[in-house]
């Protein structure tokens, strides 16, 4: 349970130095420690207050977190994460099998938030497995947007403060960090009261609040002054630099070009680029607009150069139910409008304060779990008695029947899916060395590799293989492939063009659901076997929420779950992992 994979190392702190012009009181130096999602907080702080702007800042002073507020929040989270702690030992005390691994664990979450508050968000990662897991787990959360809504509604129920800028939640976060390795490393001495604790932590956390002197004795990092009314207004310019913070972040490519097709659709739909000009009927207008849209608009690379007027001239030749993107779809394209005009004005353009595209959103009438097919154990039984793996005519056209079996990657990565739920880039991109050993148990290790990208932190997962798999002779093939020294388990899924796996495996599954469904399949993908796993397991009543979440890759049902929760041991997951039928 404990032998985890090494875990990437995050990106290096990095130090910003703006100046805050003011006339009244000259220049202010503000320097902070900050990682790379804070760079919208640098440059706020990189904008020059003129002569005309007194008034607007003293409003903005007096609406800062004061020392008395943020002595309360420090507290407030030094008090709660106690609370926690206390629960998790009690659980401990009536509920442990293994007193010393619980140990283990809490010992790790402690060092965990030591580093933390040592390096910041994104500092080294740690030579312990266990620690380094939790410094994953705790770095994801404190980044997330969840976890700044959180901070935000938080604060205000406690305090009464209105909205905070980015430059609060920063200092908001740096004391949270503060408390909760505070609450984490004291917790072991006779319990004192929490203001004491809060007391002794903000002796050492407070300065965070002030300015530093003017004149530093360490030289700033050589990083040129831009003010704020010369950042590019223009919507391409702002998600190209929102991007490349993102990156930085790990964020997947697939991602940030859903923002760059964004902006290229609104700019062909509402006339307008700069983000400046945008206003609440521009964003109601352009919602309207979509409901008007080609249903498959964006999947032909034509798409991108239509004109407003080109495309409604395809969709007026379209037959109703083919016309108008689904409620999902309009509303994830209006979270990208509110996320954009969010970041512009973080950078100090000044956006229109009305506009709000959130409030634009409409509720989804068809539940997620409705809008995804997923296989039946009897359509999977009939899947697996087509020609791919009964016998081909050739490796070429696997889908006409033959005599010959071709175990490849179109054979195996159907099987893999169906045993295990894994997703489609997951499986394709598996090398050799991904098949590996925990506690004796034959597994899957699904981590980033040189291959593929998982979806996110909690993607990173060992899987236990099922034991029809074993007999299928996978091992075998396994073996074959690192005798022959491959370097991918599946070289004919890989796209010579673009070094992708999954896109190939994806087209030929299509090919496979067709031949053998008909139009009756027109609803199944490769991604409905992970549909079927997780649909299977889930009326299992020995399998649990947390252990089936451990083997699809899905995050913990809340942030307690997520940073301090354990993976179940592969002895547990494989006794689920076996209870999946044997339809092949």
């Amino acid at each position: 349970m404990l032998n985890q994979p090494h875990l990437s190392k995050r990106g290096n702190t990095y130090q910003w130095r703006r100046r805050l012009r003011r006339q009244s009181t000259g220049i202010v130096d503000i320097k902070l420690s900050l990682g790379t999602t804070d760079l919208r907080c640098a440059h706020i702080l990189s904008r020059r207050i003129s002569a005309e702007s007194d008034i607007v800042m003293e409003q903005l002073t007096h609406q800062q977190i004061t020392p008395d507020m943020a002595r309360r929040w420090l507290a407030s989270v030094i008090a709660k994460e106690r609370e926690k702690i206390e629960k998790l030992k009690l659980l401990h005390r009536f509920d442990s099998r293994d007193p010393a691994d619980d140990n283990r664990h809490d010992q790790a979450t402690a060092d965990a938030w030591a580093k933390v508050m040592a390096e910041g968000l994104h500092g080294t990662t740690s030579g312990q497995p266990l620690v380094s897991l939790n410094l994953d787990i705790i770095r994801a959360d404190l980044t997330s947007e969840a976890c700044q809504n959180i901070i935000q509604r938080d604060f205000k129920a406690l305090t009464g403060h209105p909205q905070l800028s980015a430059f609060d939640r920063a200092k908001l976060i740096s004391l949270l960090i503060a408390g909760k390795s505070a609450a984490w490393n004291r917790h072991g001495e006779a319990l004192a009261e929490i203001d004491t604790a809060a007391d002794d932590t903000w002796d050492s956390a407070s300065q965070l609040l002030a300015p530093e002197p003017e004149s530093p004795t360490v030289p700033p990092l050589p990083c040129p002054e831009v003010a704020a009314d010369t950042l590019d207004p223009d919507m391409q310019a702002v998600v190209s630099r929102m991007n490349e913070m993102k990156r930085s972040e790990g964020i997947e490519e697939k991602t940030l070009r859903q923002y760059d097709s964004f902006v290229g659709l609104f700019t062909t739909l509402t006339g307008i680029s700069d983000v400046r000009l945008i206003r609440q009927t521009d964003a109601t207008g352009f919602r309207a607009a979509l409901y008007k849209l080609p249903k498959s608009w964006g999947k032909s690379p034509a798409d991108r150069n239509a004109t407003r007027e080109e495309i409604m001239a395809r969709a007026a030749k379209l037959p109703t139910e083919k016309v108008g993107l689904s409620i999902g779809t309009i509303n994830r394209h209006l979270e990208h409008l509110g996320q954009i005009v969010e970041w512009a004005s973080d950078e100090g353009i000044a956006v229109n304060p009305k506009l709000k595209p959130g409030k634009l959103r409409r509720k989804d009438t068809v539940r997620d779990c409705d809008k995804k097919q997923a296989f039946s154990e009897a359509e999977l039984r009939h899947l697996f008695k087509s020609s791919v793996w009964t016998g081909s005519k050739s490796e070429y056209h696997q889908t006409k029947p033959g005599t010959e079996v071709y175990r490849n990657g179109i054979y195996w990565s159907p099987v893999i899916g169906a045993f295990t739920g894994a997703r489609r880039e997951e499986i394709a991109g598996l090398a050799p060395s991904d098949i590996v050993e925990r506690d004796g148990i034959p597994c899957l290790s699904i981590e980033d590799s040189e291959l593929r990208r998982i979806k996110n932190i909690s993607s990173k997962r060992i899987v236990p293989i099922h034991s029809r798999l074993i007999e299928l002779g996978f091992f075998d093939f396994v073996e074959t492939a690192r005798a022959k020294g491959q370097a991918e388990l599946f070289p004919d899924l890989r796209e010579p063009a673009t070094g992708k796996h999954g896109r190939k495996l994806g087209r030929r599954m299509r090919q496979i659901v067709d031949k053998t469904f008909g139009a009756e399949g027109a609803g199944l993908s490769f991604h409905s076997l992970r549909h079927y796993v997780q649909g299977t397991l889930e009326h299992v009543p020995d399998v649990t929420d947390k252990v089936l979440r451990d083997i699809v890759g899905h995050e913990g049902k809340d942030t307690h779950e997520r940073t301090y929760s354990k993976p179940a041991p592969p002895a547990v997951l494989q006794a689920a992992i076996e209870r999946l039928p044997a339809v092949i």
